[in-house]
């Protein structure tokens, strides 16, 4: 399972009939996470007249939230969602803060306005691919480390924590539909030692960086 979503944070500006549209789109580990960038952004500008946002979750939970904070029903928090839609963007939020200049936009303008700064944001973004991983810890001499290149190009697996000490610790993340074969690669490369692997986890992980 693979999906597309924000891989970092980006910001844009957006200035109409004297409203300042300030738009921010970040990977949210959740709907949850997504909500507290939300209140985080808010912090930042508690001087701020509204601050609508979209986020969404992962492609199974299918779940998603939105609000207008305050700006007419349906002017600015699904607009922006649309936009995540548009571009399948998952585990992703968009929130846009408006300065209001004093000259009403209308309910037509409002949509326009908060539609064109989430497409800003998101064009602006950084996006990577997602996959979906199991996470191991593994524990090897350096003489067995040194072998461990080769299976990890073979199965586009990636270390992402390393520790060198008398024994090299690693924290290895591998596509899930590579689970068998990493696992029967390492069981020959260190004879079958239970010990020298732990699996923690499954969780999406993406291999662009």
């Amino acid at each position: 399972m693979e999906y597309s979503g924000a891989e970092k944070e980006s910001r844009v500006e957006y200035e109409i009939s004297r409203s300042r549209f300030i738009a921010r789109i970040a990977p949210a580990d959740g709907v949850e996470a997504g909500l507290e960038y939300v209140a985080a952004v808010k912090k930042m500008h508690p001087d701020a007249t509204h601050h609508p946002y979209a986020v969404t979750g992962s492609p199974e939970s299918g779940a998603f939230r939105f609000s207008d904070d305050g700006e007419p029903h349906g002017t600015s928090g699904m607009p922006i969602l649309n936009v995540l839609k548009k571009k399948e963007l998952y585990n992703t939020v968009i929130v846009v803060t408006r300065y209001f200049g004093g000259i009403k936009l209308g309910a037509g303008g409002l949509v326009q306005a908060y539609s064109h700064a989430a497409t800003l944001a998101a064009d602006a973004a950084s996006v990577a691919r997602f996959r979906l991983s199991e996470i191991y810890r593994v524990e090897l001499e350096y003489s067995e480390f040194r072998l461990l290149d080769s299976l990890l190009k073979a199965t586009e697996a990636r270390i992402y924590d390393i520790n060198y000490a008398e024994r090299t610790t690693a924290t290895i993340a591998v596509p899930a539909t590579n689970r068998e074969r990493f696992e029967s690669g390492f069981k020959a490369l260190t004879e079958g030692r239970p010990d020298k692997i732990e699996h923690l986890k499954s969780k999406y992980f993406t291999y662009t960086r």
